[in-house]
């Protein structure tokens, strides 16, 4: 699991590669986005699947029975929201810098993890563009100790039956909301066209929208409560890799792009989580296990949150020097292919390297600190008095 974090947290760098972009236009720096590349749509949704599903299985199958929802919310807390604050400022400092500053709303709203509920992209997308995830994932943490009590009280088949709910939810309700709503009219800043996607409701709705990511979370647990009771049945992890194939087909070349986003690949991602533990569980060999990629998965949280800060501002600089070296005639994102593969490892490198300075310095000791300040879980007080 830690390795496929690694994994995700790569692709994410690679889909933001090729769509977010800083260029001098008319005298003044501006953020301009191309199309994904047809190729990484799919992973690119596969992968928040894959990030919101995950975090359900972890918890459910992690959780403590002598845990209280305080201790919970604090270790959450002083997991998340040291690099996420550190990263928000950094982002919003960039902006200043850049003459392109957020009003104080928005920066309160990204501070206060509130910006996925707002359907508006200058909101969602205004400060760190990849942070909307966090905003979803903080509302999971909220819902989860209530939630926990009802799984923990399901049956068996009333966890199979909640899977099954939540994949019939993740294919109507687009529809649903998306032949019912639409915005009236859109504020701030316009990142991306969703014309083609549904429109702008129904992309934010199956994109971002915490509410409705809750299928992905609500699923991943009722999964992994089955796995913590030994009550899982799936595929072997042959069979799973080639279930996940031929979903990821006819994803990308049969289903409308509103059910793409969640419904398309969420029963691939439920039975990929849960081979991967079953191995994991026996103890066989994976790639995913190797030193590099836990190492890398380690720190995926922090390279999460810190890619697009370090590279977009290196862009312009770097292809003003391919300009300056006559490699390119000016600068522009339209390069030839050996020159994109080496700007995109050097960019991937120095993000690695500012991810590690930041899980370093910032995100490991000022989790340590606040798990240490305030109240504890009945465990942990249990294990510093035997300490």
């Amino acid at each position: 699991m830690t390795g496929l974090r690694g994994l995700l947290a790569a692709l994410a760098f690679l889909a933001h590669f090729f769509t977010l972009h800083l260029l001098p236009v008319d005298g003044h720096m501006r953020f301009v986005t191309t199309p994904t590349p047809s190729i990484l749509v799919p992973i690119t949704y596969a992968g928040m699947n894959v990030f919101f599903a995950m975090s359900g299985f972890v918890m459910a199958w992690a959780a403590r029975p002598d845990d209280t929802a305080q201790a919970f919310w604090k270790r959450r807390f002083a997991r998340l929201f040291p690099i996420y604050f550190v990263t928000t400022v950094l982002a919003a400092g960039a902006l200043v810098v850049l003459h392109m500053p957020v009003g104080l709303d928005n920066f309160l709203l990204h501070v206060f993890l509130l910006q996925a509920w707002v359907p508006d992209q200058g909101i969602i997308y205004g400060i760190n563009p990849v942070s909307w995830s966090l905003s979803v994932e903080v509302f999971f943490y909220l819902v989860f100790p209530a939630m926990l009590v009802l799984l923990s009280r399901a049956t068996d088949r009333m966890l199979r039956i909640t899977v099954v709910v939540a994949l019939v939810l993740a294919w109507w309700l687009p529809y649903l909301v998306g032949d019912t709503f639409t915005l009236a009219q859109t504020g701030g800043s316009t990142f991306f066209n969703h014309s083609e996607q549904g429109g702008e409701f129904t992309f934010w709705f199956t994109m971002i929208f915490p509410g409705f990511r809750l299928v992905d979370f609500v699923s991943g647990a009722a999964v992994g409560m089955l796995m913590r009771r030994g009550s899982w049945r799936g595929p072997s992890m042959k069979v799973t890799l080639i279930i996940v194939a031929v979903m990821f087909v006819v994803d990308f070349l049969f289903l409308p792009n509103r059910i793409q986003r969640v419904g398309g690949l969420l029963p691939a991602v439920l039975l990929l989580m849960a081979a991967l533990s079953q191995a994991d569980l026996s103890g066989r060999m994976s790639w995913l296990r190797v030193k590099p990629f836990t190492w890398f998965g380690d720190r995926s949280y922090s390279f999460y949150l810190v890619h697009v800060l370090a590279f977009l501002p290196l862009q312009p600089v770097i292809l003003n020097l391919y300009t300056t070296l006559g490699i390119i005639p000016a600068p522009s994102v339209d390069l030839p292919v050996p020159l994109t593969v080496f700007s995109c490892l050097l960019y991937f490198t120095i993000c690695t390297f500012a991810a590690w300075a930041l899980h370093k310095y910032v995100e490991v000791p000022m989790s340590r600190r606040l798990r240490k300040a305030g109240p504890t879980s009945a465990r942990s007080k249990l294990r510093g008095e035997r300490s």
